[in-house]
């Protein structure tokens, strides 16, 4: 390699690693803004509570609210104790300022009286804890604890200047490591560039969850810091009378108090001379105050006395929870990010494969646009069938209307297939790919621009034009350059671009949707599409097959009845492709997102379900198509995959039927969601082995019946979404999903039957 070319694979990695690092960044920094808050609300309730407690007593007693004595008597200590919060006020209910404690100002963001629990009102300068003020009869008012936004902010954002400097420093390293291992690497066995790629994503993750475990454990500490001060100042007067803490009434009842008001507390205690004296239970009264195991401890010296503190207790487990969510995020993110590293870097191994095998330099241009095309498709997968199903019901349609917006997206995919293969057979698939891609885009800025229901079946419609455009040039980029002789390693390439843009898509989309709202994600996918449709003007540049057997729409219908003349393509069509695709569509794509968000699932956890599946059928694909090459077996693939999907649906909608806990829940779907997309690897390129092995393919040719079998499957895509609508408005998601793993356990059975076949025809 030339110095210059060297450089320029050294800048591009550089730049992928950037991107990759810079997007873990993001969701770190996006993460810690939106966890930290969550710690310093618990804080502000808590502190809230304990006047909320007292003044509660008072009211349920018959007394007017405006006679309430002692108010900045129990307000002031918390305040003192605890900087961060600016102010403490309680109102009447007609808005009324009725006492204040702190310097002010007093705000109060209006959203309503909070009726229970606890109301979090922010704008953009204040965040506000809202707590109902109650007699016996009614509510008479509400407290209201602020904290100015700033203080959050500033928490989050002084975390991550240094940590942005050690990011820059490994993409540095990293690009130096490509400059001078790149020659080395081309024709290497070791992967060195991928295995460097690895090593800086990993350090930076665990510098990235070093930084936001620090962040989370001040941000848990904060509350039993806060509560440990605030108790301390109710005990300093006692002290300074000189009161003996052991007869003093009512010490006990405070502390079970203040730890009833706060669950997470493990364990409050007043301390003398290193001897527990007051504790929140009763065992440990006059043993040695001992730090405990697994836990944060907050003491605090009272009245300035040394021989006097108050302890405070937090189980690490608070914060390992959030760390653990974190983690998971990240782990999403690597896989995400290394599916697209891995794809680039083979990308940039075509340059120097330019003068040398020029097909396979144009498949390494090509392989990228398929795979960012289905990311972009599935940005949005975590939330838009909720979107849709609200804008349904905004509309007056009801939820169920929902699924239209996802027929007509892949009705349009199933039309454009019959005209545009003819246009990409003569002509190339260069325009048809730049026109899909700006399709998409439009698409995308449409749904940016409007939640409207009809604008937004449009919008899904285009979407699946624009999608079908890319599909069949794609595919015919891959006939005109792939090798010989491997039919389904060759439908393997488009299985792991839809897999795993899929798997990409939905890990990235879930993550930035928590910062910038769905019409943010929808413009990045535009924004997206866009990008793509320049680079494929360029890349694409595949010749026109002219292959003189193009499936044009009058010749696919005269077709049609002689490829179900075969008992073979039509067994594979009804009682195995189209089944899969139904599920595909109508529960991966539509159902699974409706109904773990109904059972409260966050955006992130949905994608990352959908993650897991498409990781699932990368795997098995890969697996899958190697043997049924080596050793013909796509009908025992085909068998098991059937049988497997039926299992994964009735895990997956177990939980619900049975009445199983969350964390049983969760694990079912887990599992389930893992054996349907192991399942359906085990499908999708081995069935086009079984077609092409076919009586059909005997008498269209292999290429013709892969083809129309491609185009006929998709049938499965449309009633997908209609079907198991329908079936949501008269049952719940689990049933959904058990009526369907016995109808696919069905279908799978019979096509296991040797009616009709035989080895030399139909690939057995």
């Amino acid at each position: 390699m030339t110095l210059l070319s060297r450089l320029g694979r050294a800048l591009s990695m550089a730049m992928l690693a950037a991107f990759s690092l810079g997007l873990l960044m993001y969701v770190g920094w996006g993460d810690a803004k939106r966890t930290l808050p969550g710690f310093e609300i618990q804080k502000m309730t808590a502190q809230g509570e304990l006047v909320q407690t007292t003044m509660g007593a008072y009211l349920r007693a018959g007394l007017p609210l405006e006679q309430f004595p002692g108010f900045r008597q129990i307000s002031e200590p918390i305040l003192k104790s605890d900087p961060d919060v600016v102010s403490i006020a309680a109102y009447a209910t007609d808005g009324r300022l009725v006492f204040s404690a702190g310097n002010g100002p007093f705000p109060r963001i209006l959203g309503g009286l909070a009726k229970t629990g606890f109301d979090v009102r922010n704008d953009a300068e204040w965040l506000q804890v809202a707590l109902p003020l109650r007699n016996r009869f009614e509510e008479v008012g509400e407290l209201i604890v602020t904290m100015a936004k700033e203080t959050v902010t500033y928490k989050v954002s002084s975390a991550f200047p240094r940590l942005i400097t050690f990011f820059l420093g490994l993409v540095g390293v990293f690009g130096a490591f490509v400059l001078i291992i790149a020659p080395r690497s081309i024709n290497s066995r070791i992967p060195w560039i991928g295995g460097a790629y690895s090593v800086i994503f990993v350090i930076a993750a665990v510098a990235l969850v070093i930084t936001l475990v620090g962040l989370y454990s001040d941000g848990a500490q904060s509350k039993a810091r806060a509560l440990a001060n605030s108790l301390a100042q109710r005990i300093t007067p006692v002290v300074n009378y000189g009161l003996d803490l052991e007869d003093f009434v009512g010490l006990d009842a405070t502390l079970s108090q203040y730890r009833s008001i706060n669950p997470d507390i493990q364990n409050i205690a007043v301390i003398l001379d290193d001897r527990i004296v007051v504790d929140s239970g009763v065992s440990d009264i006059g043993t040695e105050w001992q730090t405990r195991p697994n836990t944060y401890e907050y003491l605090v010296s009272v009245g300035g006395s040394g021989n006097i503190r108050v302890a405070v207790s937090l189980p690490t487990e608070i914060v390992f929870r959030e760390v653990v969510r974190s983690a998971k995020n990240f782990a999403a993110l690597f896989l995400a990010s290394g599916l697209i590293a891995g794809l680039f870097l083979r990308l940039a191994q075509s340059t120097a494969l330019r003068d040398g095998d020029v097909k396979l330099h144009r498949l390494l241009l090509v392989r990228p646009i398929f795979f960012l095309a289905v990311l972009i498709d599935n940005l949005a997968a975590s939330f838009l069938p909720q979107l849709l199903g609200q804008a349904a019901v905004d509309s007056g349609l009801g939820q169920g209307a929902s699924s239209t917006a996802f027929t007509a997206y892949f009705l349009a995919f199933l039309v454009v297939l019959l005209p545009v293969n003819a246009w990409v057979d003569r002509k190339g698939p260069r325009g048809a790919i730049v026109l899909g891609a700006f399709s998409v885009a439009l698409a995308n800025i449409v749904m940016a621009a409007t939640f409207d229901f009809g604008g937004l079946v449009l919008a899904r419609g285009l979407a699946g034009f624009g999608q079908g455009l890319i599909f069949i040039g794609i595919q015919s980029a891959i006939m005109a350059n792939a090798q010989q002789g491997h039919l389904t390693r060759a439908a393997a390439i488009v299985v792991f671009g839809f897999n795993g843009g899929m798997l990409a898509g939905a890990a990235i989309g879930s993550l930035l949707v928590n910062d910038i709202n769905p019409h943010g994600v929808f413009l990045v996918a535009a924004v997206t599409a866009v990008l793509l449709g320049a680079y494929a003007s360029f890349a694409a540049r595949s010749p026109a097959l002219n292959s003189g057997n193009v499936q044009t729409l009058g010749k696919m219908l005269r077709d049609v009845p002689k490829a179900f003349i075969s008992l073979g393509f039509l067994r594979a069509f009804l009682l195995i492709g189209a089944p899969s695709k139904a599920v595909l569509t109508g529960i991966v794509i539509f159902a699974i997102p409706l109904v773990l968000s109904n059972l409260g699932w966050a955006p992130e956890d949905i994608g990352q379900v959908i993650m897991l599946y498409s990781v699932a059928v990368l795997a098995s694909a890969l697996i899958s198509a190697r043997i049924v090459d080596r050793i013909d077996g796509s009908r025992g693939a085909l068998v098991f995959g059937g049988l497997v999907s039926a299992l994964g649906l009735m895990l997956i909608g177990a939980g619900e039927v049975w009445g199983l806990g969350d964390v049983e829940q969760v694990w079912t779907v887990i599992v389930g969601i893992v054996f349907l997309g192991f399942a359906h690897g085990c499908i999708n390129a081995p069935i086009i082995t079984y077609v092409g092995a076919s009586t059909a393919a005997e008498m269209l040719g292999k290429t013709t019946a892969a083809s129309l079998y491609r185009v006929v499957e998709r049938s499965g895509h449309v009633l997908g979404p209609i079907v198991v609508g329908q079936l949501l408005l008269s049952m719940n998601g689990g049933m959904v999903m058990i009526s369907t793993a016995i109808f696919v356990l069905i279908s799978t059975l019979l096509f296991s039957l040797p009616v009709g076949v035989t080895r030399k025809t139909e690939g057995t």
